[in-house]
């Protein structure tokens, strides 16, 4: 088996070696116990075929799929449970979320990841350090919970973006600001893509727990379902919150464009005529008057600063600014 699939395997309850970790390979393969996977690589299905062969085809094409959603199935004895977190790796954007798929006969617990997910590794490092053994209940709850707790502060990161944001538009819109708008939009529509479909899987989670995982874990799956909800609800505020700012630059850019195009109007209207007299005394034609008058310039420029004048008063007087 390559020593890259296979990431971490830890005993679960009645487990020959209960709450320490197995040795990669080694174990009877009846024994309760939790296998995580990296199903990114060529032999994945391989690997997993091989450190668990009382899975299905079917189930293993599940948990090595390229691309998924979140959803949770029941087959009889078996459960399928398909989650997407917040990506929390180094220099890779939070709204990029990675996929868990976890697969359990309420004895044995596989999951898999093809990027690295934070919530597999805080798990596994706490069963390390316990001293009772966990079971397989607490393994699929205890990832789930996992995952909804994640996502807390990136998305009060973001919520806290969308603040600093408004700030800056109360003295006025600029049009970088659309550069700005145009990328949390962006990072909330792809959480929200994921964060209804998660919701639901949990839910349903939640409601086939009362049977399959006990009261206990039940409540726990409760609570990260109503904190799931809650940061959902934060993502709608968020959309509209920027849906408000978007309309609030359009209406700001807009009111200076129309303030330039009035200004612009106003100075075209002061100098049509003058621009009219200009252009008749120009005009090169025998019996132009004031040809031979060494003062007809400054008559000519005088009148016009007078008209100039009277149609900045004219304009004034109206209201026009």
């Amino acid at each position: 088996m390559s020593e890259k699939a296979l990431i971490s395997a830890v005993y679960l309850r009645d487990g020959a070696d209960t709450g320490r970790h197995a040795a990669k390979g080694e174990g009877d393969i009846d024994e309760p116990i939790w296998l995580h996977f990296n199903v990114a690589g060529p032999d994945a299905k391989a690997d997993v075929k091989k450190a668990a062969p009382y899975i299905d085809d079917a189930m293993i094409e599940a948990l090595c799929a390229t691309d998924t959603r979140p959803r949770v199935e029941e087959f009889e004895n078996e459960y399928l449970v398909i989650l997407r977190g917040i990506n929390l790796n180094p220099e890779e954007d939070p709204e990029d979320m990675v996929s868990l798929r976890i697969w359990s006969d309420g004895s044995h617990v596989i999951s898999a990841q093809r990027r690295p997910v934070y919530a597999a590794r805080k798990l596994a490092a706490k069963l390390e350090a316990a001293d009772t053994p966990a079971s397989s209940s607490e393994v699929i709850v205890g990832l789930t919970v996992n995952i909804i707790e994640n996502m807390a502060s990136p998305i009060a990161d973001l919520m806290e973006e969308i603040d600093e944001l408004e700030l800056e538009m109360i003295d006025g819109g600029r049009p970088e600001h659309r550069i700005k708008l145009a990328d949390l939009r962006h990072k909330v529509l792809l959480l929200r893509r994921y964060f209804n479909p998660l919701r639901a899987a949990v839910g349903l989670l939640k409601d086939l727990a009362t049977t399959w995982l006990g009261e206990k874990y039940t409540r726990k799956l409760r609570n990260a379902h109503d904190d799931l909800t809650r940061h959902l609800e934060d993502l709608d505020a968020a959309r509209d919150r920027l849906q408000f700012q978007q309309e609030e630059l359009v209406t700001v850019l807009s009111d200076k464009l129309n303030r330039n195009m009035y200004t612009l109007s106003i100075v075209a209207a002061i100098f049509l005529p003058l621009g009219f007299l200009t252009g008749l005394f120009g005009i090169n034609v025998g019996g132009m008057p004031g040809v031979e008058n060494d003062v007809a310039f400054w008559v000519v420029t005088g009148g016009c600063t007078a008209i100039a004048g009277a149609l900045a008063l004219f304009f004034r007087r109206s209201g026009w600014f």
